[in-house]
């Protein structure tokens, strides 16, 4: 794993003058500590004792940590024992080592204060970017199995992946028939009628906004949020991002960089690469495939950022609209025709009109969460990053409300959970179908991007201005300068805007495809397909999944492929054949055809073991360690262990933390010799800095109060393990266990709720007292009976607000039960410096922390108390806390 060591030098500055101030700071204080203590023992009164040590707090400065008694009293207590031999001997033994106690925490600071900075040191210095292994002279803990298991040239996948990217890439035959694509078009789009509301008809309509794009120039502002655009998404070197972060806030800078990049525009019709190839290099991702980056010159990436950022909002805007245009058609299984509705309304009145069902939610929840996701709404969101399953939510939050690349895929899990639910309890069986297209970035044709934006009515201009753009000149920076290069003539760049746009452009066809044949909507995540429903809606989605990829020159990934079919019932259902074969998978997790739950893969978390085994080799000093734990563990493997929501039950909790306990088991077993990632950091610091005994809470706790800020994935998981799902006045006890709802009696409660509606509805019917019944409703005849419980029931999809309810909740985090702070913990808490309230876990303020971190200082502050006198283990303006937060900053690279 590989944090930058491109640093800014202002910060290093900075840092090592800090470290300088903190040995000149702790020789002279253990000097006059020395000279305290001298003088101390060489004084046979205790009371005179007490008094040398009083006088030494105030003139060393050093706070008192005594917790019973403020020293101002001792002074008058002293007074007190002259004369009063009620105040013991014994007591001011206990004053004196209270004092002394102080002494020696001030000690404790200063030497982990220079603890902390040789771990940044080390990871400044140590920063695991070539791929070398310690020497066993430098660290016993990694045996000859643990050396020969990490691969320092590079693994058998990465140069498989390359050739088959070569393949593809640089392939001049992979073509698609731009007439066969054009026509596929026109029979999609042009049998769509005109509404009798609008001028045009909706393909009309698309193509005029098309042809309205509009590219401002260059001004300050814009170059900013390129800047921001480019630093979120993992592009450019680390070099390249450093230098860009600085730039970022360099008024000066930036309007040289507005001139020039406007020149750039004015010339955009002789736009080019420039003369030399575009180096591109091979990145392991942490979930083992590896992806090639272009490496482009800065302000080519800022011209490019801006353009495809610009081109992606035109298009969101212009499919947005086509959305609403009336095209897009969405009914649920069962739909109410005409005369349904009005029979309803007969009968039911203005309780007929039912507004807010699960029909009405889906169709919000698509177009907020799934339409068109990769595209941002506006220039301010910015785009979105792959969404790595390492990347932190943070990283997007900027975007409002819009849900990250991360929350986005855990919601496509709990959807699809929540309708299985919901289709085997209302129609005894539910069908779910997953694909993905193989290598769709490399494999996308230039033609079949050129014949739909053609089609779309994409101006002349900018259809050579992206020919331009997508037939780069690369050469890998792995084979060096003198290497030949090859012009691109398949595929889009990844990590690019304007690539993310062309594809998307491409990928809206599909939707919209499977739209028109099924009535309901395919879900979908950059290429990942998923679509449900009843069997015979999945047939028609997965044919039409199939002549798209086969129009476009595209293919399915058969290892990503499958279909999966549930049934309300005892017997085991049977997938049609017209379905692909294979298993539904969804990160690491399983989806049993059976019991309708998912599980998880243990082949997969195997595999993932020994990876997180070569890469914790591979660091090369405490802090990467931590890091490669936070990133592979807390993040990676527990998002694709899916988070724990109301529609996965209390089964999928106890499973992860089953799983994460075996993890950590397995991976410092053995060759690490230890039992967890705590034992394991502590041996590995005493070894390397000769420094035992360090706290738990050091390693937990954020580095603003000189912690590791290392993460533990179970905790998130403790907090909802008691009370998932539970209500206060719903609890249900077996012995002495409460026992939380499961995901299916949502559903029967809410179908009990209508039941008992239909008795009211029909109460009211039979008393005459129906009311807000239109001219248009069905009207009963004098001796008609009340409809059937079976008709009031037939379409709970668009009639049940109940049911919606339902469907709501079970895609709800469950609640979460926080810790119980002590009082003792609360002061200590309270005894924080106010600035601690920005920027860190543990603040003064504890109403305000996070449940993780008031879960992190019950447990651990006990030991820290004793040893700091308090929760900050270190003075923050002694501490580098800007060079970590900027090595933390770096994204990831990870070894292999």
């Amino acid at each position: 794993m590989a944090s930058s060591a491109a640093l800014s030098e202002s910060m290093q500055r900075i840092t090592t003058s800090k470290l300088n101030v903190l040995k000149e700071q702790h020789v002279a204080y253990e000097s006059k500590k020395k000279a305290t203590l001298e003088t101390l023992h060489a004084e046979p009164d205790l009371s005179a004792q007490i008094h040398i040590l009083l006088e030494a707090l105030v003139l060393h400065h050093v706070p008192a940590a005594v917790t019973d008694l403020k020293t101002g009293n001792i002074h008058r207590f002293l007074n007190q024992h002259r004369n009063d031999p009620s105040v013991s001997t014994a007591m001011l033994e206990g004053w004196k080592a209270d004092l002394e106690r102080c002494l020696d925490i001030k000690s404790h600071k200063y030497e982990h204060a220079a603890l902390f900075s040789q771990l940044v040191t080390e990871w400044l210095e140590q920063p695991s970017n070539a791929p070398t292994l310690p020497s066993r002279s430098s660290d016993a803990s990694f045996d000859d199995a643990a050396q020969e298991s990490f691969e320092p040239v590079g693994r058998e996948e990465m140069y498989d992946q390359r050739q088959q990217w070569e393949s593809l890439v640089f392939d001049s035959n992979r073509k698609s028939d731009p007439d066969t694509i054009k026509a596929y078009l026109s029979a999609l789009f042009e049998s769509m009628a005109k509404s009798k509301q609008l001028t045009s008809t909706p393909l009309e309509a698309l193509r005029t906004e098309m042809n309205q794009f509009h590219l401002d120039k260059f001004d300050t502002k814009s170059i900013k949020w390129s800047i921001k655009g480019l630093l979120k998404v993992d592009l450019l070197s680390p070099s390249k991002r450093a230098a860009l972060s600085e730039i970022k806030d360099n008024k000066l800078v930036i309007e040289e960089m507005v001139d020039v990049l406007n020149s750039y525009l004015d010339d955009l019709d002789t736009w080019s690469w420039g003369e030399e190839p575009i180096a591109v290099e091979l990145r392991r991702q942490v979930n083992g495939k590896y992806r090639v980056y272009m490496e482009e010159e800065l302000l080519q990436a800022l011209l490019l950022q801006f353009i495809g950022t610009k081109w992606a909002v035109h298009l969101k805007e212009t499919f947005l609209k086509f959305f609403h245009s009336g095209a897009w058609i969405q009914l649920p299984q069962r739909s109410l025709d005409r005369k349904a509705r009005a029979r309803r309304e007969g009968f039911l009145g203005a309780r007929g009109r039912t507004l807010q069902t699960i029909r009405s939610e889906r169709r919000s929840d698509y177009e907020r969460d799934y339409f068109m996701t990769q595209l941002p709404s506006t220039i301010g969101e910015g785009m979105r990053d792959y969404g790595d399953d390492s990347d932190d939510d943070d990283d997007d939050s900027d975007v409002g409300d819009k849900k990250t690349p991360v929350e986005i895929k855990q919601s496509l899990l709990h959807l699809a959970t929540t309708e299985s639910l919901i289709n085997t309890s209302l129609y005894g069986s539910f069908s779910i179908l997953e694909s993905d297209f193989e290598w769709f970035g490399p494999s996308l044709p230039h033609s079949t991007v050129f014949a739909v934006l053609e089609f779309f009515g994409v101006q002349e201009r900018w259809l050579k201005f992206f020919r331009t753009f997508l037939e780069a000149s690369l050469r890998f920076t792995q084979d060096g300068i003198d290497a030949p290069s090859r012009i691109r003539r398949c595929g889009i760049p990844i990590e690019h805007a304007l690539s993310t746009a062309l594809g998307e452009a491409v990928l809206f066809v599909l939707d919209f495809a499977v739209n028109q044949a099924t009535h309901a909507n395919l879900y979908r995540f950059h290429d990942d397909l998923w679509f449900w429903g009843q069997e015979d809606v999945c047939v028609k989605a997965w044919d039409t999944i199939l002549e798209f990829a086969k129009k476009m020159g595209l293919q399915m990934k058969k290892e990503k492929t499958g279909a999966v079919q549930i049934s309300a019932g005892p017997r085991t259902p049977n997938v049609s054949k017209s379905l692909p074969k294979g298993k539904v998978h969804w990160g690491f997790l399983t989806l049993d055809p059976v019991s309708g739950r998912w599980v998880i893969n243990d082949e997969e978390v195997d595999k993932h073991i020994e990876e997180l085994k070569r890469q914790l080799v591979a660091c090369k000093s405490v802090l990467a360690i931590v890091q490669a734990w936070n990133v592979y563990v807390s993040r990676f493997l527990a998002n694709n262990f899916g988070r724990p929501h109301v529609c996965l039950g209390q089964q999928h909790i106890d499973m992860i933390i089953d799983t994460l306990d075996k993890i950590q088991k397995r991976v410092f077993s053995g060759s690490f010799g230890s039992n967890s990632i705590i034992e394991y950091l502590k041996r590995t610091i005493e070894e390397r800095f000769n420094v035992k005994d360090l706290p738990d809470g050091f390693f937990y706790f954020p580095s603003e109060l000189g912690g590791l800020d290392l993460r533990n994935p179970l905790i998130p998981l403790l907090l909802i393990r008691e009370v998932e799902g539970t209500e206060a006045k719903k609890e249900r006890y077996v012995g002495e266990h409460k026992q939380p709802k499961t995901p299916k009696e949502y559903i029967e409660e809410a179908l009990e709720f209508d039941e008992e509606q239909y008795r009211q509805c029909k109460s009211r019917y039979d008393e005459g007292t129906v009311e807000g019944v239109s001219d248009k409703a069905y009207k009963p005849k004098d001796d008609e009976p009340f409809m059937s419980l079976e008709e009031f029931m037939r379409y709970p999809e668009e009639t049940s607000f109940s049911l919606k309810n339902a469907y709501k909740k079970l895609q709800q985090e469950p609640r979460v039960k926080d810790i119980e702070l002590t009082s003792e913990i609360r002061t200590a808490l309270e005894q924080l410096p106010s600035s601690t309230e920005t920027g860190s876990g543990i603040h003064s303020g504890p109403d305000g922390m996070t449940s993780y971190y008031k879960w992190v200082v019950q447990l651990y502050a006990g030991d820290v108390l004793r040893s700091f006198g308090g929760l900050s283990m270190g003075e923050k303006k002694l501490l580098p806390i800007g060079l970590v937060t900027m090595l933390k900053s770096e994204k990831v690279r990870w070894q292999g």
